[in-house]
Parts: C-alpha cells; sequence; structure tokens
C-alpha cells in the first residue's frame, strides 16, 4: 500500500518506538485538547490563555505527531512540538503551579529522544 506520504522508519527498532512513541502522545495531547472539555478550557484560562486556545494547541499538536512520523519532517516535528511544551513549561512556572510540570516535561523528554533517535 502505498501512502501519500513517506513514513518514518528509523534504523533500529529502537529508533522507531521513540518517534512513534512521541507521535502517540502528542496525538493523544490533541484529542484531549480537542475534546474542549470544561476541565482542559479552565485549565488553560488558568494558564493565562483564552478558553479557545484548547483548540489551537490540539491542532499544533496535531501538526506535530504528523510531522513526527513523517520521513524528513520530523525534526521540524520535533522543533514545533518542543517550542510547545516550551510554552507550556514557561506558562506553568509563570503561575507557578509546579505540580502541572511533569506532564509538558516528560513530553519534552520524548521529543529529545525522537530527536536524537535515527536518522531522517
Amino acid at each position: 500500500m502505498n501512502l501519500p506520504i513517506p513514513i518514518f522508519t528509523g534504523t533500529t527498532s529502537l529508533d522507531t518506538i521513540l518517534v512513534w512513541l512521541a507521535a502517540g502522545a502528542f496525538l493523544v495531547g490533541a484529542i484531549v485538547n480537542a475534546s474542549g472539555h470544561p476541565k482542559i478550557r479552565a485549565g488553560f484560562v488558568r494558564l493565562g490563555f483564552p478558553f479557545w486556545w484548547c483548540w489551537v494547541t490540539a491542532a499544533l499538536e496535531l501538526v506535530t505527531a504528523v510531522l513526527l512520523v513523517t520521513a524528513g519532517a520530523r525534526y521540524i516535528g520535533v522543533a514545533l512540538g518542543a517550542c510547545i511544551m516550551l510554552a507550556a513549561i514557561t506558562a506553568i512556572v509563570g503561575i507557578r503551579n509546579y505540580r502541572e510540570l511533569p506532564p509538558p516535561l516528560v513530553f519534552l523528554l520524548l521529543l529529545a529522544l525522537a530527536g536524537v533517535s535515527g536518522q531522517v
């Protein structure tokens, strides 16, 4: 089956797993944010963003997930995802709610691992 975009396959199984794990995490994040659940929207407002920013974030996370698994575009996905996570970390530190730091830090770690694994 030929897909319209070339899919990333790493040089080792570990490379492939790391990239797909990071992409899966961003896909789940996109789905959760796109749900627009009142708790999700309230969390964005608490961080200083407008309530509708959850949908912007969801779109960016979805693009990140697609770029991560697209051969030749993985590093663009890593950069976009890192920007999203650094913005989240900055917002969380800005309101001094450090208990919310683990999820974006885990996402950033997954991106770092995806970025250093294998070849484009």
